[in-house]
C-alpha cells in the first residue's frame, strides 16, 4: 500500500509540475471539429484540412477501404472518400485517427492500458454521437463524438507520465493493474481537465472530463449524460475497462431521462461491436 500511495504522490506532483511535457492536440482535429460543426461543411475544405497530415490521410484510406465501407472499387484519395463516405463520416474517422496515434508505449504493460483506453474512448465516442442522435439531440452529435472521444483523456496522460517516470529510473517497474486501477482511478478526471485546459479546447469538453464521473443531477447538461451513459454501456460490454456484465444502463437516470429503454440500448451494442470491429482490422 506505501508503494501504491507513494508512485501515485509522484505522479500528482508529476501532473502539477511545470516541467511536464504535455502530448499534443493535433491541431488538424481541432480545425476538423470546428468543420464538422459546421452545417455548411465545405469538402474542399475537409480534404485540404486532412491533407495537411499524411498520416490522417492513410488512416482515413484504411477505414474508408474497411468492408464496411468498401465498393466495387478501392478508394485511394480523400476526394474519392468524400464521396462514398460523406464529409461528416470522413472528419469523425479524420478526428478519431489524429488521437489513435497518442496511444503508444514502449513498456508492454501500459500499452495494454493504453489499448484498452483508446477502445474506450472510441467505442464512447461512436456510442455517444448515436446516443445524440436517438435520444432527439442530432444537432449535438458532432459534439457528442468529440467529448466521448476526449473525456477520459487524463488516462492517456497519466499513463505517458508513468512512461516517463519508469524512463527516468532506468529500471523496469511493476505496474500490476490494481495499481494501474486506483491511479487512473484517482487522477484521471482532474488531469484530463487541465490537459484539455492547456489544449485551450472549449469548456464543454473541459468540463465533461472533470465531472463524468461526479454525482448528482446531470439532467440539464445532455452532452454530460450521453458520456456518463456510454461508461455504463462500456462496463456492461467490457470495452476497454473492467467488465460489468451486471450493471443496467437502460435502468440509469441518464437512459430514463433520454428516454432511451432496453430495446434501444441493445441495438446500441449491436453497433458498438461493428464499430470497434471495423476500427481494429
Amino acid at each position: 500500500m506505501k508503494q501504491q500511495d507513494s508512485l501515485k504522490d509522484v505522479i500528482a506532483l508529476r501532473l502539477k509540475s511545470a516541467s511536464l511535457q504535455l502530448p499534443m492536440f493535433n491541431p488538424v482535429a481541432l480545425e476538423l471539429q470546428r468543420l464538422v460543426e459546421n452545417p455548411d461543411i465545405n469538402a474542399a475544405q475537409l480534404s485540404a484540412a486532412v491533407a495537411r497530415d499524411p498520416s490522417l490521410v492513410a488512416q482515413v484510406l484504411r477505414l474508408a477501404n474497411a468492408s464496411r465501407y468498401a465498393g466495387l472499387s478501392k478508394i485511394s484519395t480523400i476526394e474519392q472518400a468524400l464521396l462514398r463516405l460523406g464529409t461528416h463520416q470522413v472528419c469523425r474517422l479524420a478526428i478519431a485517427a489524429a488521437q489513435f496515434s497518442l496511444y503508444k508505449s514502449k513498456n508492454r504493460v501500459l500499452g495494454i492500458h493504453m489499448t484498452n483506453a483508446w477502445n474506450h474512448a472510441y467505442a464512447c465516442a461512436v456510442g455517444a454521437r448515436w446516443i445524440a442522435e436517438k435520444s432527439g439531440y442530432a444537432d449535438l452529435a458532432e459534439a457528442a463524438f468529440l467529448g466521448g472521444l476526449l473525456h477520459d483523456i487524463g488516462n492517456l496522460l497519466i499513463l505517458m507520465v508513468m512512461e516517463d517516470i519508469e524512463a527516468s529510473t532506468k529500471s523496469a517497474m511493476n505496474f500490476s493493474d490494481a495499481l494501474l486501477g486506483d491511479i487512473l482511478g484517482g487522477l484521471h478526471c482532474e488531469s484530463g481537465y487541465m490537459l484539455m485546459q492547456c489544449w485551450n479546447l472549449p469548456d464543454l469538453y473541459c468540463n465533461i472530463a472533470r465531472d463524468h464521473h461526479l454525482a448528482g443531477d446531470h439532467s440539464r447538461n445532455e452532452l454530460l449524460m450521453f458520456i456518463r451513459l456510454m461508461d455504463q454501456v462500456c462496463q456492461r460490454m467490457g470495452i476497454g475497462c473492467d467488465a460489468a456484465p451486471g450493471i443496467l444502463p437502460a435502468a440509469s437516470d441518464e437512459a430514463n431521462a433520454l428516454g432511451l429503454r432496453e430495446i434501444a440500448l441493445a441495438e446500441l451494442e449491436v453497433v458498438l461491436e461493428e464499430s470497434m470491429e471495423l476500427q481494429a482490422a
